[in-house]
């Protein structure tokens, strides 16, 4: 406890967080402090100004995920503010990212415009241990549940973009090597040629990886993963206003883990992971507003392997057809529309849902801005629901040597059960276990934002966030899923700040602390109450650069209400330009060789170090 209140000390006293809440200018060789002119897309499914955002939004560019050089996109999010990852034995196993304290399967997955859920989940979430990080150009995170936009149970949006090159062309190819026997290859191509505009990359991950299980006392062997992710984008400017697209993704994915079977007691474990996601769409931009029409496919198959023999078998998809608006109506008002059908398949299980929505948006003498937004879903399964999203930003400007945004935000959603969810309970055949309705939510935030003249950005949100008839397992008698009467609470502050100190050093920090309770007034599972980091980039010359990073975490609790062990990680990176086209780094994780855990019976790695070379023409 002692170590994260020193942590948070030494962040405030430096006014420095290791990402900053908002976009950074990509065109920079290097990560910016944010301005109000900054380009936010996530939080409107449209480009706006920071100045015009209410909402809280964490941006990373190319620039900062190469700076942390980690594999896997989960653990590059783990220093932004308000998120927590729950990870069980190493890369590419089962991860459970958390923002301000709510369930992983709560934030909506989109990369490149195609959410990657996984309908055959237990409760639907996106299979985030699978993303690499690599061919990754913008990452921008919505915190809270004020997605409305992109349907009512997103309680956060992770929207993930790949490089776009206006003109000319660019290849970049990459390897890396280190602990665990980890390799990584990488090569990617994109560019513009007149009308026509491309990006394909290929990722390719291996690890032998470590004894994921402390209950693992017999074989003791590792248990490794490989990735390999294509990507394709291509398009096609067919006039002024017209463009047309097609993205194509292939992921796959294999890797061994222990404690499967039922009852448990297989170590000999392995699972074959693959989803296909493809997008075509056709997008007007004219004078008066933007319209896109697009259709997506998500498939996905998981087959796991107890000692050789199949344990777990299951495939489905994500179809959505999509129209997407967006209408300028004066000067200072414009308006967000959009219709949307999407089918869930699961072996022969299938929901549709079809949702209307609109947002208005309004400003005043740029300087007061707000949204009104409503969303209507109709569910195969459960009806008709409504949600809706207000939002207001004040911003005073100039204001002490800077500016001043004032901003609140107000949302409301509900969940279906999943497909998994109803599955399962019905299998079980028990009379006892009530039928499942959909869960309710709603947050509320507020916040302050300073932008310096000075390079500083500062930024304080209060948040809250509540949902009703919540689901989870029966993780006593195991009966099935469950639905409490009550309601689950998470509230909290988030304290961000980001200081340019010179030419050559920058501070960063973010310290979050959220109180959750279930409905009985305890607190949530493997939540953390206090998540702190404390980043420093320095660049004492043009060829060199040096970034380092202090994780913490602290005061969580287990399943049981157990009290989970606090912990600080140590990273480290360093990147060396030896030429214009080749970049050299080594990077060290976790090197205080911490012993720790995310999920009680699974290992974390200790101490590792790694290698790599980058080739850019």
């Amino acid at each position: 406890m002692n170590k994260i209140l020193l942590s948070c000390a030494v962040a405030s006293a430096v006014s420095g967080p290791a990402f900053a809440n908002s976009s950074t200018n990509s065109t920079n060789s290097e990560s910016a402090i944010p301005d109000l002119e900054t380009i936010i897309v996530v939080s409107a499914r449209q480009g706006e100004p920071l100045r015009r955002v209410a909402t809280s939004v964490t941006v990373l560019d190319e620039a900062d995920i190469k700076a942390r050089g980690l594999a896997s996109l989960a653990d590059v999010l783990r220093s932004a503010p308000s998120v927590s990852v729950s990870n069980s034995g190493g890369m590419g196993r089962a991860t459970a990212l958390r923002v301000r304290g709510e369930d992983g399967f709560r934030t909506l997955v989109r990369i490149d415009g195609v959410e990657i859920s996984d309908p055959t989940g237990t409760q639907g979430g996106a299979p985030i241990q699978h993303i690499l990080s690599n061919g990754l150009a913008r990452v921008e995170l919505l915190r809270g549940p004020q997605g409305m936009l992109y349907g009512a149970d997103a309680g956060g949006v992770l929207d993930i973009s790949t490089r776009r090159d206006d003109t000319g062309h660019r290849i970049d190819i990459g390897a890396e090597g280190g602990s665990f026997d980890t390799r990584r290859y990488n090569a990617s191509a994109g560019g513009a040629a007149g009308a026509l505009d491309y990006f394909v990359t290929a990722s390719k991950a291996h690890t032998r990886g470590f004894n994921t299980s402390t209950f693992d006392t017999q074989l003791q062997d590792d248990d490794g993963y490989n990735n390999t992710t294509l990507h394709g984008r291509a398009g096609w400017n067919v006039s002024e206003e017209w463009r047309a697209e097609a993205i194509v993704r292939d992921t796959k994915a294999s890797g061994e883990f222990d404690r499967c079977g039922w009852p448990v007691t297989q170590d000999a474990c392995t699972e074959d992971f693959r989803q296909q996601n493809t997008r075509v769409s056709l997008a007007r931009d004219s004078e008066g507003g933007q319209q896109t029409l697009s259709y997506s496919r998500a498939d996905l198959s998981r087959t796991n392997y107890a000692a050789g023999a199949v344990s777990y078998d299951t495939e489905g998809d994500i179809q959505t057809l999509n129209l997407n608006g967006f209408a300028d109506l004066a000067e200072s008002q414009a308006f967000i529309y959009g219709l949307e059908r999407r089918e869930d398949t699961v072996r022969d299980l299938n929901r549709d849902r079809w949702a209307a929505y609109s947002e208005y948006q309004g400003a005043y003498a740029e300087q007061v801005f707000f949204t009104l937004g409503l969303r209507h879903d109709d569910n195969s399964d459960f009806g008709g629901h409504n949600s809706f999203r207000a939002s207001t930003a004040y911003l005073v400007d100039p204001f002490a040597h800077g500016s001043l945004k004032l901003k609140a935000s107000y949302g409301t959603g509900f969940r279906a059960p999943s497909l998994f969810e109803i599955n399962y309970n019905r299998s079980q055949n028990n009379p006892d276990l009530p039928l499942l309705t959909p869960e309710e939510s709603r947050g509320v935030e507020w916040g302050i934002e300073y932008f310096g003249d000075n390079a500083l950005h500062l930024e304080f949100v209060q948040f809250d966030q509540i949902i009703e008839n919540e689901i989870g397992f029966d993780l006593v008698d195991y009966t099935g899923y469950l639905q409490s009467g009550g309601r689950s609470r998470s509230r909290g502050v988030e304290l961000i700040a980001n200081a340019q100190l010179s030419d050559t050093l920058r501070v960063s920090a973010n310290y979050t602390y959220t109180d959750t309770q279930n409905t009985g007034d305890t607190p949530r599972a493997r939540r953390p109450k206090q998540l702190a980091n404390l980043g420093v980039s320095y660049q004492p010359s043009s060829a060199l650069s040096m970034a380092l990073n202090i994780r913490s975490s602290a005061d969580a609790v287990d399943i049981d209400g157990s009290t989970m062990d606090d912990y600080q990680v140590l990273d480290a990176s360093l990147r060396y330009r030896v030429s214009a086209a080749t970049t050299v780094y080594l990077r060290g994780e976790n090197l205080t060789d911490k012993a720790y855990y995310e999920v009680p019976g699974y290992n974390t790695a200790g101490a590792a170090g790694y290698a790599g070379v980058e080739f850019t023409f």
